[in-house]
């Protein structure tokens, strides 16, 4: 994202799932594995009526019958010059899962986002509006590849209107690295600023992020990225990626 920052006092908690008043669905479910590891993903989507998020995609770590076993493989079959989603694919042909076993380790909530493209036209995608990394896994490059897989579903992926420092690096730097190019654009005048460039500042100059009242001494892992001394509500910035 690119609004001003916020600290610890951010609260979306999606530990538990969200009571709702309407109907749900499961509208989408993938698989997928943490990079440089032998953990194997499930992402499920379900889609709410009247709730306070239009989506949550719950993260399980599969659990499988024999471990040991499907640790072994997927580094073999990493050894064989496989890609992480053919690995996936043929773990899954193992028939080898043991949902027992299989714990939830994350969830994500986002709404559906409307904006404009550079010439002008119409795109939908989604809007990350809160996330929840249980702490055993915080720090592993979940959250970035969980970001690539939902850009991968729905085309495009917009950050929230508010972050964490550490949610501010994880779009500045991860996500860069992870998914690829990262857009700014101007959520107010519905147009396209510029490209998100290397130490969180855009390929043109603009810094798009402010620390807004968050003390300087909390910023923690911002602490060496730049932040607006112009701009000093940046709300109305989101980033963008797209697949």
């Amino acid at each position: 994202m690119s609004p001003s920052l916020i600290g610890d006092t951010y609260a979306k908690d999606l530990s538990t799932l969200p009571s709702f008043h309407g109907g749900s669905f499961v509208s989408n479910t993938l698989y997928f594995l943490i990079p440089d590891d032998v953990i194997v993903c499930k992402l499920t989507e379900t889609t709410y009526d009247g709730a306070d998020f239009d989506h949550i995609a719950a993260v399980e770590e599969v659990g499988f019958h024999s471990v040991d076993f499907i640790a072994s493989y997927i580094d073999e079959l990493r050894d064989d010059g496989k890609d992480d989603d053919e690995i996936v694919r043929q773990i899954l042909d193992l028939g080898m899962i043991d949902e027992t076993r299989s714990i939830t380790i994350a969830r994500f909530a986002y709404d559906n986002f409307s904006f404009l493209l550079r010439d002008g036209v119409v795109a939908e995608g989604k809007q990350i509006r809160g996330a929840f990394v249980t702490p055993q896994k915080a720090g592993e490059g979940l959250a970035g590849q969980v970001y690539r897989q939902l850009t991968l579903l729905h085309s495009h992926l917009a950050c929230d209107n508010s972050q964490t420092p550490f949610g501010a690096v994880l779009w500045a730097v991860t996500v860069r690295n992870v998914v690829g190019r990262v857009d700014t654009y101007n959520v107010a005048q519905q147009s396209y600023v510029e490209e998100l460039g290397p130490g969180a500042v855009g390929v043109r100059g603009c810094v798009p992020w402010d620390i807004g009242k968050l003390n300087p001494a909390s910023l923690g892992k911002w602490a060496s990225y730049p932040f607006s001394g112009t701009i000093h509500h940046c709300y109305y910035l989101v980033l963008i990626i797209s697949a």
